[in-house]
């Protein structure tokens, strides 16, 4: 007798924001209003039902991606919200990696 498993993917692909917003955003600092920052919409993904953004500045040469946490205020209100607990980067990260692998 032979079992096999299939593990369940827990990370689902979305575009809500882009879908909304297009593909890039201007961000401002809640504490220096003064401060705007482009970025670009790399991916969006759903982690145990959570949405999530990754983006990239679009402007500059940070080779770096920003995971934030979309949290969705009403039908046209949606926030980003920085991922600072650890655990919830590294499973993010986890799912993003995942997502890239599976879909390549």
């Amino acid at each position: 007798m032979r079992l096999e498993f299939q593990e369940e993917r827990l990370t689902k692909k979305l575009n809500i924001l882009e879908h909304k917003l297009g593909q890039e955003l201007t961000l401002v600092d809640e504490e220096k209003m003064d401060q705007e920052f482009k970025y670009q919409i790399l991916k969006e993904l759903e982690v145990d039902g959570r949405h999530y953004a990754i983006l990239g500045e679009s402007e500059g040469n940070d080779p770096d991606a920003y995971i934030f946490r979309v949290m969705n205020h009403g039908d046209d209100d949606h926030r980003l919200e920085h991922v600072v607990d650890d655990m919830e980067w590294d499973q993010v990260a986890d799912a993003l990696d995942e997502m890239i692998y599976f879909d390549d």
